[in-house]
């Protein structure tokens, strides 16, 4: 079980302790929200079936997966009609919380010298408008390192220049991209998440970032991780490091409005933890959306 539901109170009351400006609404126009799941779940058969092929032609690829393979995902030509339990889609909307930065480099892998556990995200987008793959969706992602801490917004750190753990990547044409990032570490008042933001039609700048502000954003959501994964990873260095209070999946209140779908699928890319991770997960959105990015500052 990914996480139960507690308190709304308790919750709330250990928000008030999150990072100095960490403020969220909590207020949601519930029948926006309703309509954007029934659109997904309109295209569960398309989604759950996008995943399995990812997972199969991945599986085909690497020596620990494919040893690690079932019934299910060696399947020569799967089809389902409905999501399946290994199938996590995201497509509930989650606050963009006060740490975006505009303008941010497009790039496969946005480690750069942090240290933690590598995590592999293989990311499809579905467009639930057609029920068909979102190519050329460019798939933005920002987290915070193992110690808890935002680059741009780091300790000592130059706020705004930091660029560890953001960025982000065009899907290709089956609407998929991979990204390398590391396994997000967690401050106080907020569980283990990675933001994401899917552009459309965005424009690229000449210095090899993408222009925030240019086309639509389709999707600003969160993802997060089951709590064996969090107890796993942050029983190592340097996550062992932190000074942050943890806050566990079940105290965490955007989680609870992001509910079991958000979660990623995650699985180990060998047998040490040091291997790093993988993480599938199919994000949802509604390509006629065009969401307001709150936050001005720009790298």
């Amino acid at each position: 079980m990914r996480f139960a539901f507690l308190s709304p109170l308790l919750a709330f009351a250990t928000l008030v302790a999150a990072h100095p400006g960490e403020h969220h609404s909590f207020v949601r126009k519930s029948d926006e929200l309703i309509a954007h799941e029934l659109m997904a779940r309109k295209c569960a058969g398309a989604i759950a079936e996008f995943e399995n092929q990812r997972r199969v032609a991945r599986e085909a690829k690497h020596p620990y997966l494919a040893r690690r393979q079932t019934p299910t995902t060696t399947a020569p030509t799967p089809h389902y009609t409905t999501i399946q339990n290994s199938t996590c889609v995201t497509a509930v909307e989650l606050t963009e919380g006060p740490y975006y930065i505009r303008n941010e480099y497009i790039r496969y892998d946005l480690r750069e010298n942090q240290g933690g556990v590598t995590l592999v995200l293989d990311v499809g987008v579905i467009d639930t408008t057609t029920c068909r793959p979102f190519p050329n969706a460019f798939v933005e992602l920002w987290a915070v390192n193992a110690t808890g801490f935002y680059g741009g917004y780091s300790p000592g750190g130059n706020v705004h220049t930091d660029t560890f753990l953001r960025g982000g990547q065009f899907t290709n044409e089956n609407g998929i991209v991979e990204l390398t990032t590391l396994f997000p570490g967690y401050y106080t008042g907020r569980t283990s998440h990675i933001h994401a933001m899917i552009h459309k039609n965005a424009q690229r700048n000449a210095n090899g970032t993408i222009a925030s502000g240019s086309g639509q954003v389709n999707h600003i959501g969160q993802f997060f991780f089951d709590e064996s994964w969090n107890d796993r990873v942050f029983s190592t260095a340097p996550y062992t490091n932190t000074r942050e209070i943890r806050m566990y999946n079940n105290q965490d209140w955007i989680l609870w409005q992001g509910g079991a779908s958000a979660f990623v699928n995650t699985e180990p890319l060998g047998a040490a933890l040091t291997d790093g991770l993988l993480g599938y997960i199919t994000v949802a959105v509604d390509g006629s959306k065009n969401y307001r990015i709150m936050n001005t500052n720009v790298m």
